[in-house]
């Protein structure tokens, strides 16, 4: 089997990736920034390779002899002055920099379904084109189009909100404390898929995608936040999420959130609530899914997110 590097391998996403990539056969190397991280990792079978997307030699030496490259590194926003454009496209840059001559067969790039903006529910495929309206968008714009010039065989997987078990969009703790509220009315459509299916589809994309193919990995229902967070509720057995604008001004909402942002950037704090976090919240686009499906033969292992969250809160 494939020697396979992972970044962002100790990741929400990463560790379920390396988890199944082992469990293929694969050799797998995983980008880890700390010592805890690496200990992880060794324990689940993966190589570490301590260092971050700014560290050249720790991606130089993560990629000797790799044929397959899962990008998983970015982010909504670090501390201080780590922005979005820096986390996703800049660490993307120097990714492409160091794999320059090197012979890798399929790099795969986790995308985000926030390239499309607020499409207010509309039904998009694989070939609408991108119109982000948030800075971390845009960063993944700039990102997927940085890696289909670099010449290598890349693969795009536009991933939609993750859930599953563990993960904290889910708001368990919030819910069970009656302080679970979000921005908006929850009226949007938001494209949800839960992480063994974000992990299946992956793979399945290393292993079958197109070079130069957009692959939209999204579940196949599409709830409303309100429907969504109704039924977490109903299988946590408690009250509904409570919504910010019914209370609080979407325009006060917003300048408090810039200054939160710039609060925790003076402090060097990763910032708690920024605008670009109420867009995303409050934005609505559908993706249709059929590529996954008709062209590489995947099969869900969730058809309705349903099914995931009986799965995700039992």
């Amino acid at each position: 089997m494939s020697l396979v590097f992972v970044t962002g391998a100790t990741g929400q996403l990463g560790v379920p990736l390396v988890q199944a990539l082992v469990q293929a056969g694969y050799t797998v190397r995983g980008l880890c920034r700390t010592e805890e991280g690496a200990t992880r990792l060794q324990a689940l079978g993966v190589e570490p390779i301590r260092g971050d997307m700014k560290d050249t030699v720790a991606l130089e030496n993560g990629l000797k002899g790799v044929e397959v490259v899962y990008h998983l590194a970015g982010g909504l926003r670090g501390k201080g002055q780590e922005t979005a454009q820096k986390l996703n496209r800049d660490g993307t840059a120097a990714l492409i920099a160091a794999a320059h001559g090197k012979p890798i067969k399929s790099l795969v790039f986790a995308s985000s379904c926030a390239v499309y903006g607020d499409r207010n529910g509309l039904w998009v495929g694989e070939d609408y084109p991108p119109s982000p309206h948030t800075d971390y968008g845009k960063s993944k714009v700039e990102a997927e189009e940085l890696l289909l010039a670099s010449g290598h065989p890349v693969k795009i997987a536009r991933i939609g909100v993750v859930y599953g078990r563990g993960f904290r969009v889910l708001m368990e703790e919030a819910h069970k404390k009656g302080r679970a509220w979000l921005p908006g009315e929850g009226l949007n459509f938001l494209p949800w898929v839960h992480i063994d299916d974000v992990v299946g589809a992956l793979l399945r994309i290393g292993e079958r995608g197109q070079a130069g193919g957009i692959y939209h990995v999204v579940g196949k229902s599409t709830p409303s936040l309100k429907e969504f967070y109704k039924e977490v509720a109903k299988k946590l057995g408690t009250k509904p999420v409570r919504f910010w604008s019914t209370w609080v001004p979407s325009a006060l909402q917003f300048r408090l959130a810039e200054a939160n942002e710039r609060l925790a950037g003076q402090m060097n704090r990763k910032p708690r609530f920024t605008p670009d976090n109420l867009r995303l919240w409050t934005a609505g686009v559908r993706m249709r899914s059929e590529r996954l499906e008709k062209e590489l033969g995947y099969v869900w292992h969730f058809g309705d997110y349903k099914e995931g969250l009986v799965e995700s809160l039992s």
